[in-house]
């Protein structure tokens, strides 16, 4: 068994961690599902931003489990995505965000390009993070996601966001495509023509 099986990925902007109530509810639910118990700390407990690290907008990384930790920082390089493939993929459960991520890692992506994961028929989320689309001035995002992110979740709080059934065929009738995660917010200047949301006919699914 992997001795850190899960983890979670924060945005640190200026020595601040951002959304970290939501980070710290995720948290809390995978430890007790995934190990039957509660944590013995908190987030806020283990973050110590390093002061190389107190300036810029950071990545950082906790590989966890029940009762330890590690921690790694990097300066974030936001990925470039100018356009959105669709790949079919069958029974993917990701639920937690687990470290093991081979799965994702079958899927080819290139440099500047992102995937629109349909699993089982449905569109769910891409290999970073939850998608968004835009129908009639309304933002909605899939409701069979496989990760449910800090982002989304906060979204929906909010009511900036509807979750909603949406299928391959159903993708034509959205106007834009928009990434969010932990390191990447709602932005309406992300968004991208689903135009340049490309389908593949695949010789088989992943």
């Amino acid at each position: 068994m992997c001795q850190f099986p899960l983890f979670e990925t924060l945005s640190i902007i200026d020595g601040n961690i951002q959304n970290l109530p939501y980070h710290q509810q995720r948290f809390e639910q995978a430890v007790w599902e995934y190990f039957s118990c509660e944590p013995t700390f908190t987030l806020a407990q283990i973050l110590v931003v390093p002061e190389a690290y107190q300036q810029g907008k950071v990545r950082c990384r906790i590989d966890y489990n029940a009762s330890a930790f590690e921690i790694t920082f990097f300066p974030y390089s936001p990925k470039q995505v100018e356009r959105f493939r669709c790949v079919e993929v069958e029974n993917w459960d990701y639920h937690l965000k687990f470290s093991d991520r081979k799965r994702f890692d079958l899927l080819n992506i290139l440099q500047n390009e992102e995937v629109v994961i349909i699993n089982n028929g449905n569109v769910s989320d891409c290999s970073i993070g939850n998608l968004l689309f835009l129908k009639d001035g309304v933002w909605y995002s899939p409701q069979d996601y496989l990760l449910k992110g800090t982002q989304l979740t906060r979204l929906l709080e909010e009511g900036k966001v509807y979750l909603t059934k949406i299928t391959q065929a159903d993708l034509g009738q959205y106007e834009k495509i928009m990434l969010i995660n932990a390191l990447n917010p709602f932005n309406e200047c992300r968004a991208l023509p689903c135009s340049q949301t490309y389908f593949c006919d695949l010789d088989r699914k992943v």
